[in-house]
């Protein structure tokens, strides 16, 4: 008896799915007016009502959640009294910029060397020579404040979690669902609670930055060489000398990294925390995206990004720092010492200069190339959208009418019950049984809510982006990993990619494809790029140097090495890179409803600014949650089974 291949069983569902759906077009989509709510949804917004009201009397607020937001929100308006705003009668802040430029120097100097310090000051002023100097030391005072809160909660956590098997074992669902909650999801419910502001922001940051923390100190600790802490133990150490002397000193290398990691989360989400009223340079990038005025974005985003690069730089060469097994002489010691006891000098000078000379407390305006910037940009906006119309418009109608339009009436458009069932087929042959009854159960979830229709929008924009990204991304992982100077070569971009945050890829979308849905998809594919090509690229370099060897024996050329021997063996890797990639594109797909993508994203954002519409965004935000545990299982799932 002929038994199916899995490819024949997808193959035959999808015929009879498309079939159907074309004989029951346009019937039982669950389809609701933007304005209109449905039972659970009205259910949340009356909950969320009487959150508001009851704020000032319940318990819960008084003794809880209350004490909670003033004492971060204090901690955070400290921190910028000191950088940022003036405190009391005054009309500058504590340290002038002048003052913050020289600690900053002197920092990045005393943790790794010159040449990144300079790196790290000429960043900083071009901030401030985009105008953005205020909103730069607003995102320094989040992310700082975030940053120390999360690695006061993450490291003793990830130390924890690193000695005992259990405690890993019951924080690890935690840690995954934080790694596939796209963070817009965050941003509807803590403000609730905490209201908007830097408060509710800087917990929506811990959130998403303590769970990498808690990871890679985890992964520190136990992965290290066990011969000293043998000798340890067997020498009379008792557990808390054991991991204060040896195991913690051993491990400082990877947790600097982890901070390095923290802080980079960190600023990602401040940047869109905005939403939820942080201060910072998330505020001009929102401004721009919503009057679409793509060279004031760009004024915005470069200032992110500069910052970006001047964190990422600054704490990972502080982790190189430590890469040294060579002791220093004692002249060396001696003179370095010095170097760093008059680089404290200058910054100290510095500060009591910036403290009495106005001009070196108060940004300049004259020091302001802002509007240069905004115009140049405009302008090339202008004429690559004008001049190179066959690639953006072009492009964009193309994959529009003949991709995202066919797949969204597919899985939007038709009976929701058609295109349940079709995907409860499709996890049972891809995933088995047991994932086939989660799947089952969540998307019952998403029918009860009723936003289906707009699950659909946003799955279709989601796995039109996951295809896309990943036609780019086996590609130059395939290049990469066949070739160390294409590594080299594109290492920088990829990690550049990987540096920057999210929100800041939407401006460039903007001016090329306008506010359109695929500006979304092409956000998402920018975004999900590098971690792909990362990915595939190390898969293809496991590849057993035997296997290609006997391959080039037998004759084959290249293209049937790639396609016959090293794709096969990576399809572990590519199955990994393809959940990785959904779940970076999801996460993106949804903010881009600030561009017009429409679908949940759409709803989480107008949710946020229509207290009637506030349940349905909280539910949309929900739906989203739902969509990307129901994705991450099944990619899972399904690169286990291979």
């Amino acid at each position: 008896m002929h038994r199916f291949k899995k490819s024949e069983l997808l193959l035959a569902g999808t015929i009879v799915w498309i079939f159907l759906s074309r004989v029951l077009q346009g019937h039982s989509t669950l389809e609701l007016p933007t304005s209109d709510n449905t039972p659970v949804t009205t259910a949340f917004g009356d909950a969320a009502a009487s959150i508001r009201g009851n704020r000032t009397k319940s318990a819960a607020f008084i003794y809880f959640f209350n004490p909670i937001r003033a004492t971060i929100n204090g901690f955070v308006e400290a921190i910028r009294t000191v950088i940022s705003v003036p405190r009391g009668n005054s009309v500058i802040p504590l340290i002038g910029w002048f003052g913050v430029v020289a600690i900053v120097a002197f920092t990045v100097y005393a943790t790794s060397r010159l040449r990144t310090a300079l790196l790290a000051t000429s960043l900083l002023l071009a901030c401030g020579a985009l105008g953005m100097w205020q909103f730069t030391m607003d995102t320094f005072a989040m992310t700082f404040a975030s940053v120390l809160l999360s690695l006061a909660l993450g490291v003793p956590l990830g130390i924890w979690a690193g000695l005992s098997d259990r405690v890993l074992k019951i924080l690890t669902p935690f840690l995954d669902l934080a790694q596939i909650l796209p963070t817009l999801v965050y941003l509807a419910p803590l403000a609730l609670f905490f209201l908007i502001g830097s408060a509710s922001a800087t917990i929506a940051t811990m959130v998403y930055s303590i769970p990498i923390a808690i990871r890679i100190t985890s992964h520190a600790i136990r992965n290290l060489n066990q011969s000293p802490i043998e000798a340890a133990v067997s020498m009379g150490s008792n557990t808390k000398q054991t991991l204060t002397k040896v195991q913690l000193p051993m491990a400082k290398q990877m947790i600097v990294l982890g901070i390095n990691q923290t802080v980079m989360a960190a600023l990602s989400f401040v940047v869109i925390a905005a939403l939820i009223g942080a201060p910072g340079l998330g505020k001009p990038v929102i401004e721009a995206l919503i009057i679409r005025n793509v060279g004031q974005g760009f004024v915005a985003g470069f200032a992110v990004v500069f910052v970006a690069i001047l964190l990422d730089r600054s704490t990972s060469a502080a982790a190189k720092a430590q890469e040294s097994f060579i002791p220093p002489t004692p002249k060396t010691i001696r003179i370095n010492r010095i170097k760093v006891a008059s680089a404290g000098a200058a910054a100290i000078v510095s500060i009591i200069l910036s403290r009495t000379v106005l001009s070196l407390a108060v940004w300049p305006s004259s020091i302001n190339i802002s509007q240069q910037v905004e115009d140049v940009t405009n302008s090339a906006t202008e004429w690559v959208t004008t001049n190179l119309y066959i690639f953006t418009v072009g492009f964009k109608d193309f994959i529009s009418n003949w991709v995202l339009n066919p797949l969204e009436t597919l899985l939007a458009f038709s009976p929701w019950y058609l295109s349940f069932a079709a995907f409860i087929f499709l996890a049972l042959v891809i995933a088995g049984p047991r994932i086939t009854i989660l799947a089952g159960v969540l998307m019952s979830l998403m029918v009860a809510s009723g936003l289906w229709h707009e699950a659909m929008i946003t799955l279709t924009q989601t796995i039109v982006a996951t295809l896309l990204t990943m036609g780019v991304g086996i590609l130059l992982g395939i290049w990469i990993g066949r070739s160390e100077r294409a590594e080299k070569l594109l290492r920088p971009f990829l990690d550049a990619g990987q540096t920057l945050p999210a929100f800041v890829y939407l401006i460039p979308m903007l001016g090329l494809f306008g506010p359109t849905r695929f500006t979304a998809i092409a956000t998402g594919i920018v975004y999900a790029i590098p971690v792909v090509v990362k990915i595939v690229g190390e898969g293809i370099r496991a590849v057993p140097a035997t296997m290609i060897e006997a391959a080039t024996a037998a004759g084959s050329s290249v293209r049937q090495i790639i396609m016959k021997v090293q794709l096969p063996a990576a399809k572990k890797a590519i199955l990994l890179a393809t959940n990785q990639g959904m779940i970076f594109v999801l996460a993106v797909v949804v903010i881009g409803g600030f561009v017009g993508s429409g679908g949940l994203g759409y709803l989480v954002i107008l949710g946020g600014s229509k207290p009637d519409l506030q349940g349905k965004g909280l539910v949309a935000g929900l739906v989203i949650l739902l969509m990307g545990v129901t994705i991450d299982r099944i990619a899972q799932a399904s690169a286990k089974r291979v």
